[in-house]
């Protein structure tokens, strides 16, 4: 699933491409895809001057003159790219939007199609957006530790939940938790101050590094003109299970945390011992 550096890249390039345009027509080829009406959203949408295009957690914003908002979320292997309005048109491409001046075409390809594209009216804003968290750019240190001073859960599956710090997703917690040599099932409320302000700056670190380099590209993620992130090359632990840590040496193990596929050092993360419980 794109995360945060992805989506910030898609953002980058679209607004740059995108800004001042007009959506001269909306093709639909798979109305499921869409959330609102296929009517409404081809309505809403033709005619439109693009105003702006920014990003909120992992949601892509595309604002409109007429104080609409065109909301997108990619979920797996969404894609929008960016193409010659003359060029083949594949299966898994979902809907296309002609654009003003001609001669280019934004389209959205998805092959499992779990992507949303939705219609945001003015003064009405969707729910999943107002319960998203602030992501990690939007909090300070003691924010978070805060933050993280009210949780129990382990901190793998609370950094991952977008309703407590949104933009995160498998990729770079597990990069930042084995930077921060965190052990994945620590539980929040466990970790100093020190720890969380470590933490918080290896965050960004990593996600700053993933946006220079366009993201990362593991499976479907590429940019808007179709290129492919290189975040993936500087890879420190995810996917390199059986690879030597390269700190300690230790081969990168592979388990499951919160259902979820996850990768760390045993020599580098270890997991803090709970104080015994009280014996009545």
């Amino acid at each position: 699933m794109p995360e945060l550096p992805e989506v910030e890249t898609i953002v980058r390039g679209l607004r740059e491409a995108l800004t001042g345009l007009r959506i001269r027509a909306v093709h639909l080829r798979n109305s499921k895809i869409v959330r609102n009406s296929p009517a409404l959203f081809r309505r809403s949408l033709t005619g439109a001057r693009i105003c702006a295009v920014r990003r909120q957690g992992k949601f892509i914003l595309i604002d409109l003159e007429s104080a609409r908002t065109l909301v997108i979320h990619l979920r797996m292997t969404g894609q929008l790219i960016l193409v010659p309005e003359r060029a083949p048109v594949d299966q898994h491409t979902h809907v296309l939007f002609d654009l003003t001046p001609e001669g280019r075409q934004l389209r959205y390809r998805d092959v499992r199609k779990f992507g949303r594209l939705e219609i945001q009216e003015p003064g009405w804003p969707l729910p999943h957006l107002t319960a998203l968290a602030p992501d990690p750019f939007e909090l300070s240190a003691r924010e978070l530790f805060l933050k993280l001073r009210e949780k129990k859960r382990a901190i793998k599956p609370l950094l991952l939940d977008q309703n407590f710090l949104s933009g995160l997703g498998n990729i770079y917690v597990d990069e930042s938790l084995y930077r921060s040599q965190i052990h994945p099932l620590t539980p929040a409320n466990g970790l100093s101050e020190v720890q969380a302000g470590r933490l918080h700056r290896v965050i960004r670190r990593v996600l700053r590094q993933a946006i220079l380099a366009k993201g990362t590209t593991v499976s479907d993620y590429r940019g808007p003109e179709g290129i492919i992130g290189g975040f993936q090359h500087f890879l420190r632990v995810y996917g390199c299970t059986g690879e030597p840590c390269r700190v300690c040496g230790t081969p990168i193990q592979k388990s499951r945390v919160g259902g979820r596929g996850t990768h760390s050092c045993p020599g580098c993360q270890s997991l803090p011992k709970l104080p015994p419980a009280n014996q009545a």
